[in-house]
């Protein structure tokens, strides 16, 4: 199997986010840029959004949890919005870019984490998660064997 991406770009939301109090006093435009693992082939056997990442959900979900939030740093966010994704989504390995016009004379500022096995070099694999209908799919996993 190939490493299939699910990828979305400039995903606008509308947050609290800085290290000042002036800078959370009002929301500010900020995008989230996401990657995560599929089985896009998988999916493409039945042709069926039960058997893929529903993307429009996942938008909904980046913005309902950033917007709610308000964080001091785009790490922050990154970190709790990656870890919400590979908790919830069927991928093995998730990347969030969070985007910020920073400063004047630049475009943004921005700050990418990874987590799953790719961050560590290994080849990312899809496994359950959310479908389309929201309930959970998991791949089986065999037990771990031998010491640790």
């Amino acid at each position: 199997m190939g490493t299939d991406r699910l990828e979305l770009h400039d995903v606008e939301v509308d947050c609290r986010i800085g290290v000042f109090e002036w800078e959370r006093e009002r929301p500010q435009r900020i995008r989230i840029d996401v990657s995560l693992t599929v089985d896009a082939e998988a999916a493409s056997r039945v042709d069926d959004m039960s058997a893929a990442v529903d993307y429009g959900r996942l938008v909904t979900r980046i913005r309902q949890f950033a917007g709610q939030g308000t964080f001091g740093l785009m790490e922050t966010l990154a970190h709790r919005l990656a870890g919400l994704l590979a908790q919830e989504t069927p991928s093995a390995w998730v990347r969030v870019r969070v985007k910020k016009s920073a400063l004047p004379g630049i475009g943004f500022a921005a700050v990418e984490v990874e987590r799953g096995p790719r961050a560590a070099g290994a080849s990312p694999r899809p496994r359950g998660g959310l479908n389309r209908g929201g309930t959970r799919r998991r791949s089986a996993r065999s037990p771990r064997r031998g010491p640790r």
